[in-house]
């Protein structure tokens, strides 16, 4: 992986992403691209003054970020990275942020998004308008960041027998290898929780047994949209992946409620892809 690109708000960076992107970024060796998008067509959106202060990078990681220039707000970002040691790029588009952010997604490896991020008036429930249009139709895997960094020392394969599945697995662990080292869960929720072993079961185990040094198979009973709470509610130091997200394709298993529950409910970074582009 050689692109990540951040999507920021040019007038409101967040901070905790910047940090978690640099963190991503420094385990893969890989270059930040800083997206930063102005948006021209919302009439009620107000720049303030250039002269108001706002973070340093002294405060913490989950701080509100109130930026109100774009020069500023694009400095900080290149000394926070530069901070951590972390090569990046500054791109600057101006337009509808849906459509602009689509577009970029065509040409980058990995897209790192906050799920609150919106670049309109007014408050939303999490996942905001926004992130579910940019979960359907980005072009590459997407990443979700936390509000909160903790170390990582699982990783979470969400699985439902779905080639969309599959797919996600594999993406992320050829985009981010150093991931690797860390313990592999396969998870899986069905109607009675047993954990029996298919063929495809023996087959996927086998495949990430050649790339985790540990992987453990779990099966949960019940409806997915409640047993993924559950199961990830409170908890810490995991990554979640998980595959198609609001396609027509999309599986009974990952349904629109149970995506949205599961991102709005935890504080845990989640990776999202498909493969029916």
């Amino acid at each position: 992986m050689e692109k990540i690109v951040l999507l920021l708000n040019a007038h409101k960076p967040d901070v905790a992403s910047i940090d978690f992107a640099c963190r991503i970024a420094t385990m893969e060796k890989a270059k930040i691209v800083g997206l930063f998008i102005e948006n021209l067509f919302e009439p009620s959106a107000k720049k303030e003054s250039s002269s108001e202060s706002y973070f340093t990078s002294s405060q913490q990681p989950d701080t509100v970020a109130v930026a109100t220039d774009t020069d500023q707000s694009i400095r900080f970002f290149v000394q926070e990275c530069a901070r951590q040691n972390v090569q990046t790029e500054t791109y600057l588009d101006k337009g509808e942020p849906i459509q602009e952010t689509l577009f970029e997604s065509r040409f980058a490896d990995l897209l790192i998004i906050d799920p609150h991020l919106d670049f309109y008036e007014g408050t939303e429930q999490l996942p905001s308008h926004f992130v579910k249009e940019i979960l359907a139709g980005a072009e590459c895997p997407v990443l979700l960041s936390p509000d909160k960094f903790s170390a990582f020392d699982e990783v979470v394969f969400c699985y439902d027998g779905s080639a969309s599945a599959v797919f996600a697995m594999k993406q992320f662990t050829y985009l981010l290898p150093s991931f690797q080292t860390k313990k592999a869960l396969l998870l899986e929720v069905n109607k009675t929780g047993k954990e029996e072993f298919g063929e495809d079961h023996r087959r996927i185990m086998s495949w990430l047994q050649a790339h985790y040094p540990v992987v453990h198979f779990q099966a949960l009973a019940g409806r997915a949209k409640d047993e993924l709470l559950s199961f990830f509610f409170m908890r810490a130091g995991l990554l979640i992946v998980m595959g198609s997200y609001g396609r027509s394709q999309l599986s009974n298993f990952f349904s629109h409620s149970a995506a949205e529950g599961l991102i709005r409910t935890v504080d845990l970074p989640i990776f999202i892809a498909h493969n029916n582009l």
